[in-house]
């Protein structure tokens, strides 16, 4: 009989929460699972690896239970075995990936009729490479954050509040601290971005977001028109704004009204590299890769998503 097999960020509280209730549930009604605990950062990609490779044809899908992060590294995991589903039970701070492909299933019924139906979507996936650095190539199915927004990641994963806030449930917020301490040394720069060949100059850029979905970062629409099964990535490049304009367009982005302000470029593409005077942060998934200069492809229908 096949099995469900989880993966759990034993770091977030309400992760472990959530899979505990779900867990009482199971064994009610004996749904077949295994479970494992993630133990350090990258552990979930490890796990993953070993899990396709001794268990391929044993495994009913693959569950994520935490944020966007875990499921970046259980993603990462899979790639040698694009076949075998991927599910996501929300337990994070950020649920960006879980709002668009399974924002249903909320509440401890609807996980359960998640896990007994047997449907699943193909869904794009990109790639990311740092260029010049290493060979290394490395998937998403959220988004890519270039310039602040990385610089955020970074030091959000870095920050000792970050956990204290994830055991009190609060872990969105560490993002909020996280970005208001970047803002008081970050200094936008110039930056040269090649979508698709073609090759654009920017000046004074916060921020560019490659997004395969919408959201990122919580719930805000970067990329409002972003598909996840249509073969390409849009890119929004924010530039050429004071500080204080930059603080109301964090507003407007939760509902996409971004998109209306002078000096937010939006484009489409299915290759785009982007170069920089100086390095500046990368996250994918919200997860902080490195530095620039980067090359982020997509790839059409990589991804069986359990939905």
């Amino acid at each position: 009989m096949k099995k469900y097999f989880f993966i759990i960020n034993a770091n977030n509280a309400k992760a472990i929460h959530t899979f505990n209730q779900l867990k009482n549930a199971m064994d009610v009604e004996e749904i077949s699972y295994r479970t494992f605990y993630t133990e350090y950062s990258g552990h979930a990609t490890e796990i993953a690896k070993k899990v396709t490779y001794i268990n391929k044809d044993d495994i009913n899908a693959i569950i994520a239970v935490g944020g966007d992060g875990t499921i970046h590294e259980v993603l990462n995991g899979m790639k040698e075995n694009p076949s075998i589903p991927l599910g996501f039970i929300s337990g994070g701070s950020g649920n960006d990936i879980v709002r668009v492909l399974t924002k249903d299933v909320k509440g401890l019924k609807k996980q359960l009729l998640y896990l007994k139906r047997n449907r699943t979507l193909k869904t794009d996936s990109g790639s990311i490479q740092l260029l010049g650095r290493s060979n290394k190539i490395q998937s998403f199915i959220s988004a890519v954050g270039i310039g602040l927004d990385g610089e955020v990641a970074k030091f959000t994963s870095e920050a000792t509040y970050k956990k204290y806030l994830h055991k009190l449930k609060l872990g969105s917020l560490a993002y909020v601290f996280t970005l208001f301490k970047v803002l008081k040394f970050y200094v936008p720069d110039s930056m040269e971005i090649r979508i698709d060949g073609h090759e654009q100059k920017f000046s004074n850029v916060w921020l560019v977001a490659v997004g395969n979905m919408p959201y990122y970062g919580g719930g805000m629409k970067i990329c409002p028109s972003a598909k996840c099964n249509d073969g390409v990535l849009d890119v929004c490049v924010v530039h050429d704004l004071s500080l204080f304009k930059l603080l109301l367009l964090f507003v407007s982005v939760f509902w996409g009204g971004h998109v209306n302000v002078q000096g937010v470029s939006q484009f489409k593409g299915k290759e785009i590299e982007v170069i920089t005077r100086r390095s500046v942060a990368i996250h994918a998934d919200g997860e902080y890769k490195g530095t620039t200069p980067v090359r982020i492809e997509v790839q059409p229908s990589t991804v069986s998503v359990k939905i």
